[in-house]
């Protein structure tokens, strides 16, 4: 018999794992898009968090959500957003747009430094190289790919 209530908190505990690493590993690295000049005028909407964004393309790459899902997901939970750092829900095509302005460059020094932080232990620090060399354990997941950002080299 399956002990859901324990299954539901592990879970929990998995997810504020991921996002306080996350946040880290942002802060650590840089944000994923480039803030606007001081005094530069905007027209429409003022954007989203880079950061946030970020969170909600990996977060619906490890639960596999489509756009449509992981927008309508956050729609239903304000509370979540919050914990994402977003103070108005998001659409679908923003999510998606999101995710093609990463470039391959900086989501290899994102998936590095994450990975590194998942993976320290108490009896490792975090310079040490990882344990394990498996590309499946350094993937954090795919993202669209097309060409808009992307610094890799062809040929």
């Amino acid at each position: 018999m399956t002990d859901w209530k324990a299954y539901y908190q592990n879970r929990k505990q998995e997810v504020e794992t991921f996002l306080a690493a996350a946040d880290e590993t942002i802060s650590k690295v840089g944000s994923p898009r480039k803030t606007s000049r001081e005094g530069e005028r905007r027209i429409g909407r003022p954007p989203y968090d880079a950061g946030a964004m970020l969170k909600v393309n990996l977060l619906r790459i490890l639960w596999r959500k489509t756009y449509r899902d992981m927008a309508a997901f956050l729609e239903s939970a304000p509370e979540f957003r919050v914990k994402l750092g977003l103070t108005r829900a998001v659409s679908h095509d923003t999510i998606h747009r999101y995710a093609e302005e990463l470039s391959e460059q900086y989501l290899q020094r994102f998936n590095d430094e994450l990975t590194r932080r998942l993976k320290k232990t108490s009896y490792a620090s975090s310079s040490m190289p990882p344990v394990s060399r498996s590309k499946g354990t350094q993937d954090v997941g795919g993202l669209p790919r097309t060409g808009k950002g992307s610094t890799a080299k062809s040929g």
